[in-house]
């Protein structure tokens, strides 16, 4: 039985241009009647169009699609679906990674909803942390550029971070590339940032966090005799999100400073 354009229509609930492109790209071989100039179809080509939807819907490319529908044997189709599921396993494994990620970022700005200023006590998360600015300009030495592009392969797990060191001889303050992880990455020359109790705060600031650093540090010094507590002397964090407020543009961050 021979169908016209208008019943695979009905049939597959699909668009003429669909069709068309299916017969342009010969995915399917339609006949015209010479008389009526009509274009039919036969129940072949109905279920080959089905067949090719199908494959797109499991996400093979059109390339492969076209190909799986072209008649090949069937080792080739188990070969197809054998990678076709590696390519799957990878785009899973980047989904769920992007989903912990907006997941923890959504978490920490409810958070500074409902945040009433202050510090609280908590443990860090591990970090290893890669500084590639300071505060003023971008390090452009080459091991430098060679551990960014190592730690943007690690995107979407990568977070903005800053790091600053203020027992040092020469306090080092740099801003950076923050993965936070109890897996050792296979990057050398970041610094480990392992899980210890903390003071953990949250800011917004209209100017660099440079400057403001001696009033926080000073702010938690005063908790920390307060509490029974002792800077350690690092403060480090992420930067959560910039933002325009009031006409002014402003940082949120999450600070951490370890405690004894």
């Amino acid at each position: 039985m021979r169908y016209k354009i208008n019943d695979v229509k009905r049939i597959l609930n699909i668009k003429e241009e669909t069709l068309r492109y299916f017969d342009k790209k010969n995915i399917i071989k339609t006949t015209r009647d010479q008389k009526n100039n009509y274009r039919y179809f036969k129940a072949e080509d109905i279920n080959k169009i089905f067949a090719y939807k199908m494959y797109r819907s499991l996400l093979f490319s059109l390339n492969d699609s076209n190909e799986l529908v072209s008649g090949k044997p069937l080792p080739h189709l188990e070969r197809k679906l054998s990678e076709q599921i590696e390519v799957i396993e990878k785009e899973q494994k980047y989904l769920n990674q992007v989903k912990l990620h907006i997941s923890i970022l959504s978490e920490k700005l409810k958070k500074w909803n409902s945040f009433t200023g202050g510090f609280e006590i908590t443990e860090s998360e591990e970090c290893y942390y890669h500084p590639n600015q300071t505060d003023t300009c971008f390090i452009q030495e080459a091991d430098v550029f060679e551990n960014t592009y190592l730690c943007l392969d690690y995107l979407p797990s990568i977070w903005p971070c800053f790091y600053y060191n203020y027992s040092a001889a020469s306090p080092e303050f740099s801003f950076g590339y923050g993965l936070y992880t109890n897996h050792t990455p296979p990057i050398n020359g970041l610094i480990h940032l392992p899980p210890v109790k903390c003071l953990y705060t949250m800011i917004s600031l209209e100017d660099n966090l440079l400057p403001s650093i001696p009033d926080i540090l000073e702010q938690a010094d005063t908790y920390c005799c307060q509490n029974n507590h002792k800077l350690k002397g690092i403060l480090y964090g992420s930067i959560l999100h910039e933002m325009k407020e009031n006409g002014l543009n402003s940082r949120l961050f999450e600070l951490y400073l370890p405690i004894d």
